[in-house]
């Protein structure tokens, strides 16, 4: 069994209008909401072995959050250009490269493709996964290369609001 979860960055900054996208921070809601997120993935169990981010700095710093609530050593950590703006397929696609002797992995990206991703899995319509959404899914298969939208359930959907 496989686990994977995917979190849409926190709240970015769009007070500096000359920053470049990629560079965007989070803003004060956004860093108000990713510990609070992280500490509830936490509480409930959700638990990633590696944890692998969009090289965009908003999901750098809302990964920060979640680091430090999990307390992860940086070899588990990794960046990955791929996941900036992804298409839903492309978190499929990373998560097939993992090794298998990890079990759960939290990818950290942008809408529209969590949001795209979520509606291929989910048995109801999710009409956005917003700003520091989680989404909790799971695969019975044994190895990661096996993965695919076809045998991925999503299992749960947490949001700040909720709290």
């Amino acid at each position: 069994m496989k686990h994977i979860y995917i979190v849409r960055h926190a709240k970015s900054s769009w007070s500096d209008l000359t920053i470049s996208d990629v560079d965007r921070p989070l803003n004060e809601r956004g860093k108000r909401d990713a510990p609070r997120m992280a500490e509830k993935c936490r509480e409930l169990g959700v638990i990633p072995e590696l944890i692998i981010s969009s090289n965009a700095k908003r999901a750098m710093e809302t990964c920060t959050f979640f680091i430090n609530q999990y307390k992860l050593p940086d070899a588990q950590v990794q960046l990955n250009k791929k996941l900036y703006h992804a298409p839903e397929h492309v978190y499929i696609e990373e998560a097939q490269l993992v090794d298998d002797r990890i079990s759960s992995v939290m990818m950290f990206g942008h809408n529209p493709g969590i949001t795209y991703l979520a509606n291929s899995i989910s048995e109801k319509f999710i009409d956005n996964v917003p700003t520091c959404g989680v989404l909790i899914i799971e695969s019975k298969v044994n190895s990661w290369m096996d993965l695919d939208l076809m045998n991925c359930k999503l299992i749960d959907f947490l949001y700040p609001k909720m709290l």
